[in-house]
């Protein structure tokens, strides 16, 4: 039994009327543009994780990666849960995070 919904042409943007206001200023990324945008994310996260001296550093790294991506997967909520769990200052685990933000242009 085939579970998934089929695709329907009304459900799809590229077919609708209405456009959102935004899409006449900024058009929609095509799908090449999404790509390269997805690996220069990543190759910019990979980076700055790797910019950890220590083994600890970039764990630490890492994990404020998760905890701005998806907190839900270290079990952390605030950063002064990821803080008790890493054992880091909360002031410095607010700059990683101010950091790593920073470093992808993430706003």
């Amino acid at each position: 039994m085939n579970t998934t919904m089929p695709l329907h042409i009304e459900n799809d943007i590229r077919h609708a009327d209405r456009r959102h206001p935004v899409d006449f200023i900024e058009p929609a990324p095509s799908r090449d543009d999404s790509i390269q945008r997805t690996c220069e994310v990543l190759r910019q996260t990979f980076g700055w994780v790797a910019q950890g001296a220590t083994v600890e550093q970039k764990g630490l790294r890492a994990s404020v990666v998760l905890y701005c991506v998806r907190a839900d997967l270290i079990g952390a909520r605030t950063l002064l849960e990821l803080a008790l769990l890493t054992g880091a200052p909360p002031l410095a685990l607010n700059q990683l995070v101010a950091d790593f933000c920073h470093r992808i242009n993430w706003k």
